[in-house]
């Protein structure tokens, strides 16, 4: 056997070390990446899951396509959601019970609200109109009590019964 076969069996088994390493690190960097990919997913529908949320950690009967869409139904909701964080953003309830047991009223019947206005997306265009009419001033009235008392305003029950009243009475739905 001459030394020049040896050298060229070396060679040929290094270069074949070499491709090994090579593709095995190019499998290992497409498995991390592909990784990377499914987790970033994950958390993107995680949140937007989480922002379709109108109480945090309450799931929702909202659509998924509702946290972005432009349809009046999904502008509604999304309303809802922004009002209740705003009523939780109010100053005094961490220590006054009475506004805390008023919130939760409040979020009872916003999410009933919530509900009706699902129920009320899948009418027909028809009978539609009334329902949005009934529910924009409802989610407007919702807003400025929600404005009022995470502002730090007094207790006005007259005028929180008056809202519950309202959201929890919507019109039907099949005229």
């Amino acid at each position: 056997m001459s030394p020049h076969g040896r050298r060229c069996d070396d060679h040929t088994h290094r270069e074949a070390v070499v491709t090994t390493a090579i593709v095995v690190v190019v499998l290992l960097a497409c498995v991390a990446a592909a990784v990377g990919v499914f987790l970033m997913t994950r958390r993107i529908r995680d949140s937007a899951v989480r922002s379709n949320e109108i109480i945090p950690g309450q799931p929702t009967n909202a659509p998924a396509a509702w946290a972005g869409s432009h349809d009046p139904e999904a502008r509604l909701h999304r309303r809802i959601r922004d009002a209740l964080a705003l009523l939780r953003a109010d100053p005094k309830l961490e220590y006054d019970g009475e506004r805390i047991d008023t919130r939760v009223r409040i979020e009872l019947a916003a999410t009933d609200l919530d509900n009706w206005l699902i129920a009320a997306a899948k009418t027909p265009p028809r009978l539609r109109e009334t329902a949005l009419a009934h529910a924009g001033s409802a989610v407007t009235e919702l807003e400025n009590v929600a404005a009022a008392l995470s502002g730090g305003a007094t207790m006005q029950h007259d005028r929180v019964d008056e809202l519950i009243t309202r959201i929890s009475s919507p019109p039907a739905l099949d005229a």
